[in-house]
């Protein structure tokens, strides 16, 4: 029984060349879809082939030309092999009814070539082998997944309700929380909506939701857009004012974001890792809002002692919340400034007392309250120091005039000798742990005071030779006066000597009751103090002192000559004004003759080197002398040659200033000499400087003498 239901598909059709008759014989193939599938997206076909001739085929008049097919490939279970078919015109079926399942595209399209092969060999006409393939278009299978969207709801910190709807009814409905990476299943009825509600989230976390439907029409899938979904959490700190830690009232204010307010918060101060404070209980509504704080008396006080030694610092200000004893997320925190001010926190000083602390001063003034300059003592006794908000004093200064001194317990600090007289002022400070200071000052009186003074004095013998010596001398003490009274007064004038060639001094002699005293001056005067062997020298040690004693004494030191005669004989030799003459005649100081003074004389003379000298009574000095060298004469000065810089030897002494320098030629070997060059050439006062040798024409090495004069002063 021949195929029907399908469509056929000429493949082959030729003329036959037998008989009289041009007929055709054509081949075809035969598709009819039996059934499709839609969820397995496949297609059943049944495949025929026939031949079509309006003359009578014998199939003796064909031979044999391979095997014959027909199916959707070349070979194997879908490739169905025949044998040749009936004799006679018309129709001739050669196979028919050869079933195969096929897939459809993903789209559920499908395109199939159908391979086949009559294995036939006409000798009268055109069939040798034919084969080929033929496309043949399947009905379209329906694969349209359906169209997903959802929404979220009732987000809590453990979770949120998903409600999802399809275009189409879909049998079995999934979620997935991570962008598709995993899908859980959350219902299997058959409807166009479905919903979850997930419960067992992380509290404060972003979640990728997506959802996904099968529709059951073909079981293919539809899958949504993704939406980011953040389950409720503790609340987020997004910023934090400075804080004041002493204000009277500590207010700290954060800008806080509050995701559900039935939670409880709870803020931590903190410095790095450690807790400094905590407040609990804080209720805060939902949103983003500037939230204030109010931190209780006691927790004030922990904060401002925790900062005893700080001005400021950066805090930590960290939120957690809570539901019951549960924290909801992490904790959340921000950092800000937390300070103190020096109008609320600076120490208070009640004052000081002061006082002359020197025994000696204090009993010249008889007031412990007044100062002498230079000699009290300055000692300052703090009062009362008061450290504020936690701190504690940490240090305690006294200063005065550029002096001062201090220390951390509030003792008696001894600030020094006050250098400057009239109204100076001290002041006090005081430091606390956390740098903050306090000062107070009070003006001190400073007596003017220097040690005594000598405005004149005489000591030397009698005409100057005898052992008898002679004293003058007159002066000045400082007044230091008190309510109009003037306290000081010389208390000691006296006198010790010694040889100059001995190492110590003898006792003090007192001069005191000798000495005229009128209020603040004194003098004294003696003729016949005491007697010195005239042969001697002698160190002479004069000391005067007011009442601060040896604190401000003045020593006075002197040398006292032996004796000289006005003519002294020794043997061969005699000296005048010198008692130990070093020629035959030595005389110490100017002569005169026939009223006048004697035409300057040489008083040294000598040689060194190469050189003669002799110096004057004036203060002249000149030098002079030969000095030869060698030298060749060789570099291009000019239109002329000039030697190296020859240096001379330096003069025989220093001059005061530098010197007038004269050189003139011995043996010039016909050379000129000059003086030329940078100042390191020139003439100083212990150099005659260097000189040139200098030729019309270049010479080899040769020996020149020249001489050197100088006059100057010395």
């Amino acid at each position: 029984m021949a195929m029907t239901g399908g469509t056929a598909y000429l493949v082959k059709s030729e003329r036959t060349n037998y008989g009289s008759n041009s007929w055709t014989t054509d081949l075809y193939i035969y598709v009819k879809v039996i059934s499709q599938n839609v969820i397995a997206n496949t297609s059943t076909i049944a495949l025929g082939m026939y031949v079509y001739s309006q003359y009578s085929i014998a199939w003796s008049d064909f031979g044999t030309n391979g095997t014959s097919y027909i199916g959707t490939a070349t070979s194997g279970a879908n490739c169905f092999t025949f044998t040749n078919g009936q004799s006679g015109s018309g129709t001739k079926w050669l196979i028919e009814d050869k079933q195969v399942t096929v897939y459809h595209n993903s789209n559920g399209t499908l395109t199939l070539p159908i391979y086949w092969h009559w294995g036939v060999n006409s000798p009268w006409g055109q069939y040798t082998g034919p084969s080929g393939s033929y496309n043949v278009t399947l009905s379209t299978i329906d694969r349209a997944a359906p169209t997903v969207t959802f929404s979220v709801s009732g987000i809590t910190a453990s979770g949120f309700k998903i409600s999802a709807n399809s275009t189409a009814i879909a049998d079995i409905w999934q979620y997935s929380i991570n962008g598709g990476s995993t899908w859980t299943t959350f219902s299997t009825t058959a409807s166009t909506s479905a919903s979850v509600t997930l419960s067992s989230l992380s509290p404060n976390t972003n979640y990728t939701v997506k959802v996904r439907a099968r529709r059951q029409y073909n079981q293919v899938y539809g899958t949504s857009g993704s939406s980011t979904v953040k389950t409720l959490g503790g609340a987020v700190v997004n910023s934090v004012s400075t804080v004041t830690a002493d204000n009277a009232r500590v207010t700290i204010t954060l800008n806080v974001t509050v995701y559900e307010p039935s939670y409880i918060n709870s803020l931590a101060i903190k410095s790095g890792n450690t807790t400094i404070l905590t407040v609990t209980g804080l209720a805060w509504t939902k949103g983003t809002a500037n939230r204030s704080v109010t931190l209780s008396s006691a927790q004030r006080t922990t904060l401002l002692n925790w900062m005893a030694t700080l001005k400021s610092f950066t805090g930590t200000f960290a939120v957690s919340s809570f539901s019951g004893s549960t924290q909801i997320g992490s904790t959340s925190s921000k950092t800000a400034t937390v300070q103190t001010t020096a109008a609320n926190s600076s120490p208070t000083i009640s004052g000081f007392t002061y006082a002359d602390s020197y025994t000696t001063t204090k009993n010249l003034t008889g007031n412990d309250q007044l100062f002498v300059q230079n000699y009290s003592t300055l000692k300052v006794t703090p009062g009362t120091a008061t450290a504020k908000n936690g701190a504690s004093i940490s240090n305690y200064t006294a200063s005065c005039n550029g002096l001062s001194a201090s220390n951390s317990t509030g003792a008696a600090i001894t600030v020094g000798k006050i250098a400057k007289s009239g109204s100076v002022t001290v002041t006090l400070s005081v430091t606390d742990s956390r740098g903050y200071t306090a000062e107070t000052s009070q003006t001190v009186t400073v007596i003017p005071y220097t040690k005594p003074k000598i405005s004149s004095i005489t000591l030397r013998r009698t005409n100057d030779i005898e052992a008898e010596m002679q004293l003058k001398f007159s002066g000045s003490i400082s007044a230091v006066t008190v309510d109009g009274t003037q306290k000081n007064s010389v208390v000691y004038v006296r006198y010790r000597y010694k040889k100059t060639s001995e190492s110590s001094y003898g006792s003090y002699t007192s001069i005191y009751s000798g000495t005229t005293k009128s209020g603040t001056s004194f003098s004294y005067s003696n003729l016949e103090l005491c007697s010195l062997d005239a042969n001697s020298s002698y160190d002479f040690h004069l000391q005067i002192q007011d009442k601060l004693y040896s604190l401000s004494s003045l020593d006075l030191y002197f040398t006292v000559p032996q004796g000289t005669p006005l003519i002294a004989l020794r043997k061969k030799k005699v000296g005048i004004n010198t008692p130990d003459p070093q020629a035959t005649l030595d005389v110490a100081g100017d002569m005169r003759v026939d009223g006048s003074p004697l035409a300057d004389f040489v008083i040294q003379q000598g040689t060194s080197g190469i050189w003669n000298y002799r110096k004057w009574k004036s203060g002249t000095a000149e030098c002079w002398g030969q000095y030869s060298f060698t030298t060749a004469i060789s570099t291009a000065w000019g239109v002329l040659y000039e030697s190296g810089a020859i240096a001379l030897p330096n003069f025989p002494f220093t001059f005061a200033e530098i010197p007038h320098v004269h050189i003139s030629t011995e043996n010039s070997n016909y050379a000129m000499f000059v003086e030329r060059g940078s100042s390191s050439s020139w003439s100083t006062t212990t150099n005659p400087g260097k000189i040139f040798a200098v030729r019309p024409n270049t010479v080899p090495s040769a020996t020149y003498k020249i001489s050197i004069y100088a006059i100057g002063k010395v």
